[in-house]
């Protein structure tokens, strides 16, 4: 191999590197970050029903739904940060009759070439949700 060509592989795997260790990385035993949670004074079945029609409006590609679990996986597409984000919502009824709803976020292309959060996305579907249910029933948690 020339010596450039040698230089230039070095010079990249020491830039990739760099890039690597300089994406945030969460520990496992981190938790969610608030904006991805909120409660609802409503009964579960009918948060879970406003949730699927949430997604749906916002063309989010269903992978599976589960009405026993309340559970909706589906994936977001592409932003401009990101590739795309695959995302699981549960909904999950509180003892004091208030419903909990939690999106678990996770990045199609890895941290690494994914810098978004999903943030907005999820906004976006909790807000759906407070839009199905009228604005009254939700409780930002």
């Amino acid at each position: 191999m020339k010596r450039e060509s040698k230089q230039t592989l070095i010079i990249g795997m020491a830039l990739i590197t760099i890039l690597l260790g300089a994406v945030p990385v969460l520990a496992a035993d981190e938790a969610p970050p608030p904006w991805t949670k909120r409660d609802y004074a409503a009964p579960a079945e009918q948060v879970f029903n406003a949730a699927r029609r949430s997604i749906l409006a916002q063309h989010h590609e269903l992978k599976n739904i589960d009405g026993k679990q309340r559970e909706i996986t589906f994936h977001v597409g592409m932003t401009a940060w990101s590739w795309g984000y695959n995302m699981v919502l549960r909904v999950t009824p509180q003892s004091d009759n208030t419903t909990a709803v939690a999106i678990d976020v996770d990045r199609s292309g890895g941290k690494a070439f994914s810098w978004g959060s999903g943030k907005k996305e999820v906004e976006k579907i909790l807000d759906g949700i407070d839009k199905y249910l009228g604005k009254s029933s939700a409780n930002g948690s």
